[in-house]
């Protein structure tokens, strides 16, 4: 072989390997590149997986939460129930009371209502009415005598500063449950 074949051979040599030898830095660079973003993916792979492990954590602990707030709602509930149903005994109880009280029975019909008349109160005017008039007012019925309190009538610890009619509702209430 000539010389300057050999040359030109050698010269191209030269220039792949040269190429080559830039190929390669530019390689290595991408796979530098690469490793830190593999670093990067797996800081935030890493990253994902605590957050999910904190959300559901959070998820765990606010199922709780609704729960106990659940059953402290129901059980709230049952006693507003139990209440419910104390006061309804109690207005019906007192509403049997008010009418003992006014001598109004089941079996007899109340008094149509009477139009108020100006300056005087509704419910006093048919006395008053009467007394303008100069008819008598019938005497009131006598008054029952009530047998001298038993032990029970008497207050029990708590219930010092309450009436007899309030000690006598809360132990119909007690002995209702």
């Amino acid at each position: 072989m000539s010389p300057t074949v050999s040359l030109v051979l050698d010269l191209v040599m030269m220039g792949l390997l040269v190429a080559t030898i830039a190929y390669a830095i530019i390689l290595n660079r991408q796979i530098v590149r690469l490793r830190e973003s593999r670093s990067e993916l797996a800081e935030l792979i890493q990253g994902l997986n605590d957050a999910m492990a904190k959300a559901d954590t959070s998820v765990r602990g606010m199922k709780a939460t609704a729960h106990n707030t659940g059953e402290g709602l129901q059980k709230t509930i049952e006693k507003a129930a139990t209440l419910r149903d104390e006061l309804q005994f109690m207005v019906e109880a007192g509403n049997t009371l008010a009418d003992r009280l006014s001598g109004f029975s089941d079996d007899r019909p109340r008094p149509a209502a009477v139009k108020p008349a100006v300056g005087r109160p509704q419910g006093l005017r048919p006395l008053l009415d009467e007394l303008d008039e100069g008819r008598a007012v019938p005497p009131a019925p006598p008054v029952a005598r009530r047998a001298p309190p038993s032990d029970d009538d008497r207050p029990r610890e708590g219930e010092e500063g309450l009436s007899r009619a309030e000690r006598e509702l809360l132990r119909a209430i007690e002995n209702r449950r």
